[in-house]
């Protein structure tokens, strides 16, 4: 069972200034910490549960989807103590016990904050991180919270309140980062938008202050040389790489890329919109939904031909197409989509 906890204004919690102030805090103080942080900062509705917690600490859901949960573990540990994997299993009791599955994959749906570093994990730890698709926080991520608090509250900003972070770990790189604040504020704010435009939460997960500087240091002007940069992969490329390397670009003074040819760019971009139209009449008929705007209006229609999303997933990134309606043609449309891209 979970205790609803009602927050009142956002500054009456006492929220950490330094990773030193999180180091000295108990087990209890770390959870709260992290609970508050996700619902005030993060969008986050959520729940601590009892003592009897099944290995769960907190649950979590987003507003605009909260039959989706996820199972939280905090963790705060020292630098010598060791994660390992049996810690990391009792978190599946509350799988079961709360029903944390994604509804798409059937995983658990769990996180893991720790103020400890990814080293202080066993390999079987580690492994057991990996196969059971836990998205883990350690101790960067937490310093990172403490410098976006220290933004939104407006506290005064202390360099000695950090450590673990590239941007400090010498004079050099220090001057870099002050001599590119415009560079930094610009990456800051895109990492806005595209966490807007793509349903990314938190915001970090597209990019955090490492991958940051990084993008400073290697000033990424082209899809492949923004694979080379800490923190991106294949995916996040395809996602929303040209977008990126063209504010970059333009930031440098450089004229933008020109689009790469998507997969529908082989055809007319009217054909596409037809074919959902009428794909879009087939599903309000079968599933008898009286009014085709109730399947999806003509602004989800475009976001739908812009993206061409080929998985459920996908699917769920698009404004206006929400679990509810994933869950009851979401397969179809998608199976549809990937047949017109074979015919192209």
């Amino acid at each position: 069972m979970a205790i609803k906890i009602k927050l009142g204004k956002k500054r009456d919690f006492d929220y950490p200034k330094s990773i030193k102030e999180v180091d000295e805090m108990t087990g209890e103080q770390f959870e709260l910490f992290i609970f508050k942080y996700m619902k005030e900062y993060q969008g986050y509705e959520g729940e601590l549960t009892e003592k009897n917690d099944y290995g769960v600490d907190i649950i979590l859901w987003d507003k605009d989807n909260p039959t989706n949960r996820f199972g939280v573990q905090c963790k705060r540990y020292g630098p010598k103590t060791v994660l390992g994997e049996n810690e990391l299993m009792k978190m599946q009791k509350g799988v079961k016990h709360y029903g944390l599955f994604d509804f798409d994959t059937k995983k658990p749906n769990l996180y893991l904050f720790t103020s400890a570093e990814q080293h202080q994990l066993t390999g079987r730890g580690l492994a057991y991180i990996v196969n059971e698709d836990i998205q883990t926080y350690y101790r960067e991520d937490i310093i990172e919270f403490i410098k976006d608090l220290d933004e939104k509250l407006n506290r005064d900003v202390m360099q000695s309140n950090y450590s673990n972070i590239a941007f400090e770990t010498s004079k050099k790189k220090k001057g870099s980062f002050k001599e590119n604040t415009k560079f930094v504020s610009m990456l800051k704010k895109e990492r806005m938008n595209i966490s807007k435009y793509n349903k990314i939460s938190p915001v970090y997960l597209v990019y955090n202050d490492k991958t940051i500087e990084d993008i400073i240091n290697k000033k990424p002007t082209t899809l492949e040389k923004l694979l080379e940069v800490r923190g991106f992969d294949q995916k996040k490329v395809d996602l929303f790489g040209e977008y990126l390397v063209n504010r970059v670009r333009v930031f440098m003074k450089l004229d933008p890329i020109k689009p790469q040819e998507t997969e529908v760019a082989k055809v007319k971009q009217e054909e596409f919109t037809l074919f959902l139209k009428e794909t879009r009449k087939k599903i309000a008929s079968y599933n008898k939904i009286d009014k085709l705007y109730n399947v999806f209006n003509n602004k989800t229609l475009e976001q739908i031909v812009e993206k061409v999303p080929k998985t459920e997933s996908e699917l769920l990134t698009i404004t206006g197409i929400g679990p509810a309606k994933t869950e009851l043609w979401g397969k179809y449309l998608v199976g549809e989509i990937k047949k017109f891209l074979e015919k192209c």
